[in-house]
């Protein structure tokens, strides 16, 4: 059916286009190339036409139909078919090596259809067609599956296979991904090959994750490679080689300066959801009862721009928390808030004695108060907050409970992440030793320029009197902050796996591996 279609289609062009036209430049190669005339009658606008009858055949198969259509209407104005210059130039073997070589991402080089290009590519050397009818059939889907594959692949290197904000609720990196527009002119390029060099993935991690996933041959240790590697390929905003990073799964944070890594701390991070969190939800959704809420308290993958220290923070307490957790404290003590320095405000910001307020008649699902702690010893923030604009209420701050950085899984907190050394992590920030000074008079500590211990005694003396006052520290020159989520990264003795602490590893598996090689679609082991 398709072909008699096609043969209608070309008469009837054969009969529009007329006789009597000079041959082509593309006819004119030919005839040279195969030595007969007869492929002087090379009519561009009848194989035009087939181009776009090939275009309708594979709708629904091509990678952006609108894009190739487009592409290809502007290459049918020029008296040249565009198969003749990639060919001409041997551009097309560079490109079939390209696809055929996917596997060294790890993605299947069956997605670009590199064995039918190759063997359109051969009968077309081997001159494998009787007619001009089949030379422009044969042509115009070496053409299409040719541009389609080169799209596809060069979107694959350079924005990933994935959109991550699809897969993940909570992920809110800003993360580049293809447009007709970015297509249209990878397309347009003079050369694809040159294109294809430029786009390869160029981050340091990638490139060791990918050799060690040349040598690696344990099949869940790949998969933890290749997942990775598609993390790496999304395109998020650069680091320019000064940047703060908190990776979730390693419990980790970085800072880098000039590219040098200037300090290492231990994190916590968010608790991770219940499980079966999402049927829960389903319940919670319907009920609207705060009993039947499921919790997810999992830190954010973010990116933003620290640019402010807030020292001896007040700590705003969040609904949730107010719900779930102060409202049961406040039943079984009714001291409990007034020993936590937590004060209680009415709905008009009217300051409440909790002493006074009957906590076991106060609903859950309809809290009337606000509550806060004041700065001291005892705050749930510590002496530190390290703030960046964000909606998710994330921030960076200190804690009184230090015994979380002694265990392995740290994910302990609310959502928010806290810094094992935050006064070190201070000095970094604000490359000041007037401002660290003041930082560490404001929390209690000596100053290290002993002409300011006496502002030191008479802040203490001050501090006793009324309390600590919450105090705002400006970082100058803000700092990039990525809170991101790898499974595995380079380390001075091979690949460092660390455990899929969210379970956001088989997240990423189940949407990836239609686009791996086979023998990697495998489930990640843990």
């Amino acid at each position: 059916m398709r072909n008699i279609k096609l043969s209608l289609l070309l008469i009837l062009v054969f009969g529009l286009a007329g006789c009597g036209k000079k041959p082509s430049a593309t006819g004119i190669y030919l005839s040279e190339l195969f030595k007969d005339k007869t492929y002087k009658k090379f009519d561009t606008a009848v194989f035009n036409a087939a181009v776009q009858f090939e275009l309708k055949q594979q709708r629904g198969k091509l990678f952006n139909q609108k894009v190739l259509k487009r592409f290809f209407e502007e290459k049918s104005k020029s008296d040249t078919a565009w198969f003749i210059t990639l060919i001409k130039d041997h551009q097309i073997d560079s490109l079939e090596s390209f696809f055929n070589q996917s596997y060294k991402h790890g993605i299947a080089p069956e997605l670009f259809n590199a064995k039918k290009i190759d063997s359109l590519k051969q009968r077309f050397n081997q001159g494998k067609f009787d007619s001009l009818r089949q030379l422009y059939t044969l042509m115009a889907r070496f053409q299409v599956l040719t541009a389609n594959a080169y799209i596809s692949y060069a979107s694959k290197m350079q924005y990933g296979c994935i959109d991550p904000s699809k897969i993940y609720a909570r992920y809110y990196i800003p993360v580049e991904r293809p447009t007709d527009s970015s297509l249209f002119k990878m397309l347009s390029k003079q050369n694809w090959v040159d294109q294809l060099n430029a786009i390869q993935p160029k981050r340091a991690e990638y490139i060791f994750l990918q050799k060690a996933l040349d040598t690696c041959s344990d099949i869940a240790l790949r998969a933890k490679i290749l997942l990775n590697m598609e993390r790496y390929r999304w395109k998020i905003p650069a680091d320019s080689g000064r940047f703060v990073r908190v990776n979730i799964p390693s419990f980790n944070l970085v800072v880098v300066d000039t590219g040098k890594v200037q300090l290492t701390m231990k994190v916590c991070v968010g608790e991770k959801r219940e499980d079966d969190y999402a049927a829960k939800k389903e319940i919670y959704l319907k009920s609207k009862l705060v009993e039947d809420k499921p919790l997810n308290h999992e830190t954010p993958i973010m990116f933003g721009k620290l640019n402010n220290i807030q020292l001896n923070p007040k700590w705003n307490i969040p609904h949730s928390i107010a719900q779930t957790e102060i409202l049961a404290k406040s039943r079984a003590n009714p001291y409990y808030l007034v020993s936590s320095g937590i004060r209680v405000y009415n709905k008009k910001g009217e300051t409440v004695d909790p002493t006074e307020i009957d906590w076991d008649s106060v609903n859950p699902n309809n809290i009337p108060y606000n509550f806060k702690q004041d700065p001291g010893d005892g705050n749930a923030l510590g002496k530190f907050k390290f703030n960046f604009p964000n909606k998710s209420s994330i921030y960076l701050h200190d804690t009184p409970n230090k015994s979380a950085f002694k265990k392995d899984n740290r994910a302990v907190s609310h959502g928010c992440i806290r810094v094992a050394d935050p006064l070190t992590f201070a000095k970094v920030l604000i490359q000041s030793p007037r401002l660290f000074d003041e930082i560490r008079i404001e929390t209690g500590l000596p100053p290290l320029d002993t002409l300011k211990m006496g502002r030191y005694e008479r802040k203490l003396e001050h501090q006793q009197a009324v309390g600590r006052q919450t105090r705002w520290i400006t970082i100058q020159n803000s700092w990039p902050l990525f809170i991101d989520y790898y499974t595995c990264v380079p380390d001075s003795n091979g690949v460092k796996v660390y455990n899929d602490v969210y379970d956001y590893d088989n997240m990423l598996l189940d949407s990836l591996k239609r686009y791996l090689v086979k023998s990697n679609q495998n489930s990640v082991k843990q």
